[in-house]
């Protein structure tokens, strides 16, 4: 929390993944989903909270929406990230000064498998994995089809293609910023996405959910023991998601591509399912999620805040209204010290109030999420 005229509370969400998976599309649906869903259910809006957030993002759902539109959308065509680019996003209730701003990073995912690419990038990596290591939350998109597309023959290459071992050493760090911060939120959520293919609810003809959660709990198994054992109070998640909820798999050939493990690369090609309507099932999911636990956190933090006010209140106005004598009352008087001591009372009662209504309106943000049942794909794995 920023503690300045304007109370802003500010959070880091890391995403971990490996190029191609779709962490600047994620980012954007955040965004526009989470003002569609706050605004029909809550009286809480998401915002953008910057001019650079707005374009990003209008960018990137314009190349969605394009590409959707085209009838046959091929991920691996969609530009990627080549520079480390923040997301800023706003959640406050409605006609309230009350800001939450989430600070998220995207990156060039290759960045991870890589540690870098020269002295420039290793130095820019580094510098994202310690906005991961402080990050209050972090979600692991993955590549679904990946998963349960691999075969037989390209099984061996799964663990590397999913990059286990680097998110493993940067959750590693995660956790242990987590255990020496133990009032802090500490959550990972795994989000396998471009689920539409194998989950029934978004109209696909067969449901592999069972396969699927298996899938990454079977490949991502040492990454949930590290967090069991680096930070035990740390909460881990697993949420499937629709990245467009309109596509279907027609074909996932692996391809020839230099550099990538096993100089091979799985490139998928989907059909649109008409009438072509995106519907990102799961990502409302994900929206509450964190939104639950960022203001539980803030409210937690105001309520802090507000207990150390009212103690610096208490302590003020009995100092303003201490008695010292006659003579020396009178020369406080003189001299403005009495007039000067009043002033810092009334202030410090006034902050207090401000905390206090700051702690009521988080209370009154929480209530308004917890009207929101979570779905079904939600699972805790810890």
């Amino acid at each position: 929390m920023t503690d300045t005229n304007r109370a802003v509370f500010e959070y880091k969400i890391g995403l971990l993944a490996p190029s191609q998976v779709g962490k600047s599309t994620l980012i954007a649906s955040l965004l526009t989903e989470g003002q569609r869903m706050l605004t029909r259910e809550t009286t809480v809006q998401l915002t953008a909270a910057d001019g650079p957030t707005r374009k990003r993002i209008s960018i990137t759902d314009n190349m969605v929406n394009g590409a959707i539109k085209a009838r046959m959308f091929r991920p691996q065509l969609m530009p990627g990230t080549s520079d480390p680019s923040w997301f800023r996003l706003l959640l406050e209730p409605r006609g309230r000064d009350l800001p939450i701003r989430f600070d998220i990073l995207d990156y060039p995912g290759g960045w991870l498998e890589d540690g870098g690419d020269g002295s420039e990038h290793e130095q820019k990596w580094n510098e994202c994995e310690t906005f991961l290591a402080d990050s209050s939350v972090l979600i692991v998109p993955i590549d679904s089809v990946l998963l349960m597309e691999a075969g037989a023959e390209h099984a061996p290459l799964l663990t590397s293609h999913l990059a286990v071992f680097q998110i493993k050493q940067v959750v590693l760090r995660w956790a242990k910023n987590r255990r020496e911060r133990p009032g802090e939120p500490a959550m990972v959520i795994f989000c396998p996405v471009k689920c539409e293919t194998y989950l029934s609810d978004s109209g696909s003809l067969q449901d592999q959910s069972t396969d699927l959660k298996h899938q990454v709990v079977d490949q991502f198994s040492e990454v949930l023991e590290t967090i069991r054992e680096a930070a035990p109070h740390a909460s881990a998640r697993y949420l499937p998601i629709d990245t467009y909820g309109c596509v279907e798999l027609v074909s996932a050939r692996w391809m020839p591509h230099p550099g990538a493990p096993g100089d091979v690369r799985l490139e998928p090609k989907y059909r649109v399912r008409p009438p072509g309507t995106i519907a990102r099932k799961g990502l409302e999911d994900l929206i509450t999620l964190l939104c639950r636990q960022l203001v539980d956190s803030a409210r937690m933090q105001s309520e802090q805040t507000a207990a150390q006010r009212q103690a610096t209140a208490r302590h003020s106005r009995g100092y303003a209204d201490l008695r010292e004598g006659f003579f020396r009352d009178l020369w406080l008087k003189a001299n403005g010290e009495r007039s000067r001591r009043e002033r810092v009372a009334n202030t410090d009662q006034q902050r207090y109030l401000e905390a206090q209504e700051t702690t009521k309106s988080l209370f009154d943000v929480l209530a308004a999420l917890a009207e929101r049942q979570n779905g079904p794909r939600l699972h805790h794995l810890s």
